[in-house]
């Protein structure tokens, strides 16, 4: 069973997008001049970054507001925002120094004006960085831009193209020189100016460096003339929109091509609450109310031309289940892995008609379509997949349909969507655990062999050299245990199968020293129970066999375990899945009247210790995977229903 995880980091900062919404202004008109009146309330308010991840201890780059209608002049933020970071009530920008951690937490922020006012929905989160700040020996990785592709126009000025990368401080340069009126920063990275010269198309290769190495990526910019061409197209992230009544959406974001997109509008009218930027087209706000499918057509022009989209919108009670689409095959002991892009990757597992995949396909959050991907050297189940730094998937041992266990592992490149060997562990194992280090390196702990032989045993991935070394061994030899990485660093493995047993024993890694402690046991041994990060710092472990409907939190301070409330059903083979609110969703499994597998979910509050049912999934599933979509989202899929192996996919829509 895997440990569910918060939002990937890396896929945060990769992405950068995350909208936010209008309240009180939905009501855009097509037209082709610029933005609306005074009178018109504010619309569209969303920041330059929707979506951001701070590094505690480091300056953030201020975070402006963008809205159109008449100008907002004050501003306030709920809940408040982490510690050393504050927003400007007349301007709305948000900027400081982060000083404490802080999970993924959805803000939202409401812009006032004398005709009405404007909500938008914002997620920040501040993580202690991976190595000290300014280190120079780190070598940069993983460098982008926020535009990788760009047309600009002669006398206009360009918005700041800003990189991200990750390692110690670096400087920049750029290959072959950029086009006229445009320069580098070579200090920030940041590539700014006005154009003066129409030129065609061209690959500037920007490199970040220190002393410890390099990292490059390819830009395609050009020039055009005035006036602009005509749109060619328009579409939107989000095609199919799915939001909950009363809660502000993530921003839907346009894309177009051909000639820059002066005005937007929208008809029929959105739903109430929700409303379009007339001057760069994003959909946001918060809906007011439940209504089905219904289709809008966004109008994009200038004075060229137009170019139309159609938005499908569907709002729901908060806590619904919506049927999404069905992956190619039935999978139960699969891996799932939200990518940096917000794709969903599913790999290898079990089909249900005795045959072990190697098979693996992209869920698409924007259309709810599954498509193929390249497929596995090996065919596996009860593996391990881990996303590392530089967005590559690193899949590790597992059960081949001839029953053997695997050493082997291998890596996912989402650019092209293929898989290359990555060496092998110096074990074979299944039932595993696999766990990202602050480092960027991974543990892989435990497991089993042929003969169901729990182990030890434990060992390093180095992304870097793509080799495995043995670190040091746990006290307990276990698998179908959880591991958790603590905000501290550190990893906390809990129960699992023994050599003779169940196991109520847990234990920390500690990657400075390599080592494993003892720490307290918890009150219940168990397996193929679920153990979950809370915003506190405290774990949440929950059912699994042995442990019922129990649950208990272990908390790093004391080292000790405390029960908490109860679910409703006891369960395992369940999923577990850490809400942008805090709370905690629970998921089918087994252990309903008479052991039947469970459609039932529910949800645990920290606050009160306490578990709530929540909207019935639409099938029974146990053997499942959830994952946490970047929007907020939970998307179920897979599994079986006693008998029945399960493709299909459901969201929870909290």
């Amino acid at each position: 069973m895997k440990t569910t995880k918060r939002w990937s980091v890396r896929g945060l900062q990769a992405l950068g997008v995350l909208v936010l919404l209008g309240l009180g202004a939905c009501h855009s008109s097509l037209g082709t001049g610029g933005s609306a009146g005074a009178s018109a309330p504010p619309a569209g308010l969303h920041y330059n970054r929707n979506e951001v991840v701070y590094q505690l201890g480091t300056q953030i780059e201020p975070n402006t507001p963008t809205s159109s209608g008449s100008p907002i002049t004050q501003y306030a933020i709920t809940p408040a925002l982490p510690t050393g970071l504050q927003i400007n009530a007349a301007t709305g920008v948000i900027s400081g120094t982060p000083q404490a951690l802080s999970e993924v937490t959805l803000y939202t922020v409401t812009g006032s004006s004398t005709a009405g006012v404007a909500t938008a929905g914002l997620v920040i989160s501040v993580t202690a960085p991976a190595v000290p700040p300014g280190s120079p020996g780190v070598p940069p990785s993983n460098l982008g831009y926020a535009s990788q592709s760009a047309v600009y126009t002669v006398g206009q000025p360009i918005p700041p193209n800003e990189p991200t990368v990750q390692g110690g401080d670096v400087t920049y340069a750029v290959q072959p020189a950029l086009p006229a009126g445009l320069a580098i920063d070579p200090v920030t990275g940041i590539i700014s100016g006005t154009p003066t010269l129409v030129s065609a198309q061209a690959s500037n290769t920007v490199t970040a460096s220190n002393t410890a190495g390099a990292a490059s990526t390819v830009l395609q910019i050009s020039v055009t003339a005035p006036p602009p061409v005509a749109p060619l197209s328009l579409s939107y992230r989000e095609p199919l929109a799915l939001y909950a009544a009363g809660e502000p959406i993530l921003p839907n974001l346009p894309q177009s091509t051909g000639g820059a997109i002066s005005a937007f509008g929208v008809t029929p009218a959105l739903p109430q609450g929700l409303s379009i930027d007339a001057n760069d087209g994003t959909i946001a706000g918060t809906p007011q109310g439940t209504q089905p499918a219904a289709s809008y057509t966004v109008t994009g022009s200038n004075v060229t031309g137009a170019v139309s989209a159609v938005v499908s919108i569907t709002v729901v009670p908060p806590g619904t289940w919506v049927p999404t689409g069905s992956m190619s095959s039935p999978r139960i002991f699969y891996t799932a892995t939200v990518l940096p892009d917000g794709k969903v990757l599913v790999a290898g597992g079990n089909n249900g008609g005795g045959s072990v995949l190697n098979t693996a396909d992209l869920y698409d959050p924007g259309t709810g379509a599954w498509t193929p991907t390249g497929s596995m050297n090996d065919v596996r189940s009860s593996h391990t997949a881990t996303l590392l730094p530089d967005g590559k998937v690193l899949v590790a041992g597992g059960t081949s349909t001839s029953g053997s266990i695997l050493s082997a592992a291998e890596l996912y490149d989402p650019a092209t969507g293929t898989w290359t060997p990555a060496g092998s562990m110096n074990d074979v194992r299944t039932g595993h655990t696999a766990t990202l280090l602050p480092d960027g390196k991974v543990l892989v702990a435990g497991g089993s062999d042929i003969t169901s032989t729990p182990r030890n045993t434990a060992e390093l991935y180095d992304p870097a050299t793509g080799t495995w070394t043995p670190t040091g061994s746990m006290n307990d030899a276990r698998f179908l245990h959880t591991a958790t990485l603590l905000p501290d660093g550190k990893v906390l493995v809990a129960g699992g199968q023994g050599i003779a047993s169940l196991l109520s024993a847990a234990e920390l890694y500690d990657p400075a020293t390599g080592t494993w402690a003892p720490t307290g046991s918890m009150n219940d041994a168990r397996y193929f129970h679920t153990a979950t990060l809370l915003p506190d710092g405290k774990v949440l472990v929950a059912g699994g066999q042995g442990g019922g409907s129990t649950a208990e939190l272990y908390d790093p301070a004391t080292g000790t375990w405390a029960p908490t409330g109860s679910m409703n059903d006891a369960r395992v083979w369940h999923t577990a899945t850490l809400l942008p609110d805090g709370k905690v969703l629970v998921t089918g499994g087994r252990g309903g009247a008479g052991n039947s597998v469970l459609s039932a979910t529910e949800l645990y509050d920290p606050a009160t210790g306490t578990w709530t049912q929540t909207g019935s999934m639409n099938t029974e599933r146990e053997r499942h995977d959830a994952v946490l979509l970047l929007d907020g989202k939970v998307l179920i899929m897979g599994g079986d229903s006693n008998t029945i192996f399960l493709n299909t996919a459901e969201l929870y829509v909290p």
